[in-house]
C-alpha cells in the first residue's frame, strides 16, 4: 500500500512519523438516579487528538527540526494530512525535542488537537452555501482574496461546487 506523507501548514515530513495515534473519543454526561444507578447522555464527538514521534534523519536533520518548530510557534489552525485519512482541521498543540540519537538522527514527539472549520478566528460567523455555488461567488461578492478565502475554507473539497448548507469562512 502506498500512503501519501504527512503535513502540515506548508510543512511535509519526507518520512512520516514511526509511531501515529489519533484518538476518537465521545461526551458523554453521567447522571446519578436515586436508588436506580445512573444514566448516560451521549453529547457527541469530541475533538480528535492526534500524537506520534519520529526521525529527521540526514545532514539536514536539525534543519527539519527547526522548519517544523517554526511551524509550531506560528500557531493556529491549519489543514493537516495524515496518512490514509481525509485531511482535517488542527492546532500543532505539542512538538518536543527527544534528542539526537546519533549524526544525522534527530528524535521528536508531536501533539495535535483538531478544531472545526472557523475555529481559531476572531469571531467568524459561517455563511450557508447554497448547492452549486463556488468560492469564487463568495470571493466577487465581498471582495475577497481567492487565496485568502481558500486558506480560510481549507475544509471545503469542491471549490468550484459547492454543496447545500456547506460552511463558508470570511478570511
Amino acid at each position: 500500500m502506498n500512503l501519501m506523507t504527512m503535513s502540515f501548514k506548508g510543512f511535509t515530513w519526507r518520512v512520516n512519523p514511526t509511531s501515529l495515534n489519533v484518538e476518537c473519543a465521545r461526551n458523554l454526561k453521567e447522571t446519578a438516579l436515586p436508588f436506580a444507578g445512573s444514566w448516560a447522555a451521549d453529547l457527541g464527538p469530541k475533538k480528535r487528538r492526534v500524537s506520534g514521534e519520529g526521525y529527521f534523519t540526514g545532514a539536514d536533520a536539525m534543519k527539519q527540526w527547526r522548519r517544523l518548530e517554526e511551524v509550531f510557534a506560528q500557531g493556529g489552525p491549519g489543514s493537516l494530512l495524515l496518512p490514509g485519512m481525509e485531511p482535517f482541521f488542527a492546532v500543532m498543540d505539542s512538538l518536543k525535542l527527544l534528542g539526537e540519537e546519533g549524526s544525522g538522527l534527530v528524535k521528536y514527539g508531536f501533539g495535535f488537537t483538531e478544531c472545526r472549520a472557523g475555529e481559531g478566528g476572531p469571531g467568524r460567523e459561517a455563511l450557508r452555501a447554497a448547492a452549486g455555488e463556488s468560492l469564487w461567488d463568495y470571493a466577487g461578492r465581498f471582495g475577497w482574496n481567492m487565496e485568502e478565502l481558500r486558506r480560510a475554507n481549507l475544509h471545503i473539497r469542491d471549490i468550484a461546487c459547492l454543496e447545500a448548507g456547506e460552511e463558508v469562512y470570511a478570511p
